[in-house]
């Protein structure tokens, strides 16, 4: 494996320890697979390295490393690339072959400006994705999962660096690129989202990537129900323990996790810690709840109040999906700001009888405030952007 490091970046480390090599004599064999250039960066003000794939583009990023992860920099680069094929999703022998096939470090300069431009171009992009960061750990495998997800130009073109790794893989597995999706094994979620208005069937079932974060489940609802995202959001996990009364409602269980809008700085606000745990939807994946959990329930627009209930139904290990999929959907979600289920009846009943004298000024306030009418096909290639 070739390191291929910016100045700064060799500023930083032990130079008559390390082996180097000139930057024309790092030829891996591979066309640059087995080669990452290395760049010394800062992010939020504070350090980080960022590691660039010399032919895929991939990105691996090490946050606030410490004296000791720049000492044995190539190993904790190992690392980070097992733990982001494994976010990814890509098999673990293949994970093994590959980083095999690296060999041991060997550490050189940048080499030509192209790849350097590229560097820096996915340097300047971490900072797009600031609010993935992992505080707690060195190896931010959320950034690299979205920044493998993020259009690069390569020469002439643009490819994303996810699928050109999962191809490269491939070929050096023996199997044809075009059968790239069979390097994966992600764990998906069939989940049953419904909206919690008596006497109304409106649901959705989706697949999801256990990995997703709740973020990306609270805009795969939006998406699928048709809300605007216009309101304020929550995710609350209750208390299985329980034991209601007849016909209490779910909302009205107590409490154990509320999973708060990461994004939101008012958000803390009303949070109340020491009755229930609290989580970020930005920080928290959606197996870290549902690995013990079958049910939580999600609450859109604090005023209006829709709850909808969120049932596993089923968990498909190894499965090839990468991204959220509208499986079935049943039943149009109410107008925004239509006053809640009480304002939803009222609202039913004035479209229903042209002879109202609201009916008009209804109509023509619900055209504005109902969900668009788009196919699940039209629906799902949004989707593709929620990995």
């Amino acid at each position: 494996m070739y390191l291929q490091c910016t100045k700064k970046m060799l500023d930083k480390m032990d130079m008559q320890r390390m082996e180097m090599i000139p930057a024309g004599a790092c030829d891996d064999g591979a066309d640059g697979f087995y080669s990452w250039h290395v760049n010394y960066i800062t992010i939020n003000r504070r350090k980080a390295i960022v590691c660039m794939n010399n032919l895929t583009r991939y990105p691996i990023v090490l946050y606030r490393p410490k004296a000791k992860d720049i000492t044995r920099l190539g190993e904790r680069i190992k690392e980070g690339i097992r733990e982001a094929f494994r976010e990814e999703g890509i098999a673990e022998s293949i994970t093994e072959d590959y980083l095999r096939n690296c060999g041991s470090v060997i550490y050189s300069k940048t080499a030509g400006r192209s790849l350097v431009a590229s560097l820096n171009k996915t340097c300047e992009t971490v900072g797009y994705y600031m609010d993935l960061l992992d505080e707690e750990s060195v190896i931010q495998k959320r950034i690299s999962l979205s920044l493998g997800h993020y259009l690069v130009k390569v020469g002439e073109k643009y490819e994303y660096p996810s699928e050109k790794l999962f191809q490269r893989l491939c070929l050096m597995e023996g199997m044809p690129e075009e059968n790239w999706e069979q390097v994966l094994q992600i764990e998906n979620y069939q989940l049953k989202i419904k909206l919690m208005i008596d006497g109304y069937d409106i649901w959705r079932r989706i697949l999801i990537p256990s990995r997703c974060t709740f973020k990306q489940l609270h805009r795969v609802i939006q998406e699928t129900f048709g809300w605007f995202d216009y309101h304020l959001h929550e995710f609350t996990v209750l208390d299985e323990t329980y034991i209601p009364e007849e016909h209490t409602p779910l909302y009205a269980w107590p409490i154990k996790i509320r999973i708060v809008d990461g994004e939101d700085p008012e958000a803390e606000e009303y949070l109340e810690p020491d009755q229930y745990e609290v989580k970020y939807d930005n920080r928290t994946s959606l197996r870290e709840i549902f690995s013990d959990m079958e049910r939580c329930l999600y609450t859109y627009d604090f005023g209006d109040n829709w709850e909808h209930e969120i049932l596993l139904e089923k968990v498909i290990k190894d499965s090839h999906n990468r991204f959220p999929v509208l499986l079935e959907r049943e039943g149009e979600r109410p107008p925004e700001d239509v006053g809640g289920p009480t304002g939803f009846k009222e609202y039913l009943r004035v479209i229903s009888d042209p002879e109202s004298p609201e009916y008009e000024s209804m109509a023509a306030w619900s055209e504005i405030t109902k969900a668009k009418k788009r196919t699940v096909e039209e629906i799902n290639r949004s989707l593709r952007y929620y990995h």
